[in-house]
């Protein structure tokens, strides 16, 4: 998978989109790129391999690639062209969509310490910012302190905003770190649609109560509505008239928004 840690660090939005990521983990760290969202907003971060670690053939190339690649030809958001910040934005956005969790720390062997140039003077440049053992919403906010900092001597304005847009990426993820994503198997996902679909295993109808068009019937199965909402457990539990009829009225709700917040339920996609 160091092909996909390579497309996450050069920001190539397009290769990871498309690669085959069912074995991936969102959440790993890698000695050279940190987390995910590490190497998508700061590219290559070390050269050092874990102490002790064995080293693999993957890694052998990878070696080999050293003296070709180096740190600096990664870029990262501050350095990446326009076209090249946008793709990073995106993935930074697809990343966190599939798990990827910018509070996880990058590890020791992330050693390196970065500075930045100014666009239009290369003799302008901000102090260092390390990596090492620091989350990336961390890197993110050295990295805007540093250039902030750099201000007295020129504008940093455009870099400034582009960290600030990562920022306001993760802080949003930040709000949905309970609700990662996880693959599950197309095979799964075909069972419980066909549980949904079973009308003969039913032992719920919901009544949907329709101004002016009539009631529509909807079969469902009382312990798939119990675990997925409190509010419906305790609707059909004994001492409720829905649990003792097993049957539940909504009024004010179309039946095509009822089946898909079924299909919600079922399979966590849209029938």
């Amino acid at each position: 998978q160091h092909s996909l840690w390579e497309a996450l660090a050069m920001g190539e939005e397009s290769f990871v989109r498309s690669a085959d990521t069912s074995t991936f983990d969102w959440k790993a760290t890698h000695p050279h790129f940190g987390s995910v969202i590490h190497a998508v907003c700061f590219g290559r971060l070390g050269d050092k391999d874990d102490e002790g670690s064995d080293k693999g053939d993957e890694d052998d190339d990878e070696d080999q690639d050293k003296d070709v690649d180096g740190l600096d030809a990664y870029y990262d958001i501050l350095m990446a062209h326009e076209e090249g910040v946008h793709q990073r934005l995106n993935l930074l956005r697809y990343a966190m969509e599939q798990g990827a969790d910018p509070h996880i720390i990058a590890p020791k062997t992330c050693d390196d310490s970065r500075s930045w140039e100014h666009d239009d003077d290369a003799d302008l440049a901000t102090p260092g910012v390390h990596f090492a053992e620091k989350n990336a919403v961390t890197c993110l906010l050295s990295a805007k302190r540093v250039v902030t900092l750099a201000m007295a001597e020129g504008d940093w304005s455009r870099k400034v905003e582009r960290i600030d847009r990562a920022l306001d990426l993760v802080s949003r993820a930040s709000r949905r770190r309970d609700f990662a994503r996880a693959s599950v198997s197309e095979r799964v996902l075909d069972t419980w649609a066909g549980v949904l679909a079973d009308a003969s295993t039913a032992d719920v109808v919901i009544l949907v109560q329709e101004d002016g068009a009539g009631d529509a019937r909807v079969h469902a199965h009382s312990a798939v509505l119990r675990a997925a909402s409190p509010v419906l457990a305790a609707m059909l539990s004994r001492g409720m008239r829905e649990g003792a009829r097993r049957e539940i009225a909504v009024r004010e709700c179309s039946w095509e928004a009822v089946k898909v917040l079924l299909a919600l339920m079922y399979t966590s996609g849209l029938p």
